[in-house]
């Protein structure tokens, strides 16, 4: 049989076939659960999106912040991202915020601080700090329920983590494709004898009570 090439090597019998199959079939679960999250953040950033009340107000604080040096800090590379505070107008009974102005005749009453997505490119968010600037006007989406609250009129490309959403698609195409591939060569595995081995036939080790033959001269 010409069973050659780096499947053969890879996945020599059906033991290291099944076993790579099992482990294919863990990293895609891995890969599922991390979809779900990654879609999860998507849907509730589209829904504040569409459903949050908006309010005028304008950036009274910014700056570009980074997970360089803070403790616990696991990722690989430095992050960054920028930070604002915002200052809205709505009425004082409907700020969630946590700070509220103690003028009365203050027009812009309620205040809040929001973060932009995470980026590896200083570059990238060095281009945000411009987007807005002090004191620029903007229009704020609060949420209705709680502290949060976002910029309106975004673009996708600002307000959804691509990073993480291109790579658990990468992820689950890889090890999806990976198991179907192991999968075929199971197939055809099981159409041969139960212990055949791309890798040769493997002699039997002796059992501790078989007798061995010694030539002496």
């Amino acid at each position: 049989m010409n069973d050659i090439g780096i499947l053969a090597q890879l996945l020599p019998d059906r033991g290291k076939t099944k076993f790579l199959r099992g482990v294919a079939i863990l990293f895609l679960a891995i890969g599922g659960l991390g979809s779900l999250l990654v879609l999860w953040d998507a849907f509730t950033e589209f829904h504040a999106r569409q459903s949050w009340p908006v309010a005028d107000g304008f950036i009274s604080s910014l700056q570009i912040k980074s997970n360089k040096g803070r403790p616990g800090n696991t990722t690989r590379g430095t992050r960054y991202w920028m930070e604002y505070e915002v200052r809205f107008a709505v009425p004082v009974g409907e700020c969630l915020t946590g700070t509220i102005s103690s003028d009365a005749g203050e027009p812009f009453p309620c205040w809040g601080t929001l973060s932009t997505r995470t980026t590896r490119s200083w570059s990238t968010v060095s281009a945000w700090a411009l987007r807005h600037p002090l004191n620029s006007a903007v229009r704020i989406l609060h949420d209705p329920q709680g502290p949060n609250v976002k910029i309106a009129d975004e673009s996708p490309w600002l307000v959804y983590s691509w990073d993480s959403i291109v790579t658990i698609f990468a992820w689950v195409a890889f090890f999806s494709t990976m198991l179907n591939v192991i999968q075929r060569r199971l197939r055809f595995l099981e159409t041969l004898p139960e212990d055949y081995s791309a890798a040769g036939p493997q002699s039997p080790k002796p059992a501790r009570d078989d007798l061995i033959d010694l030539e002496l001269s």
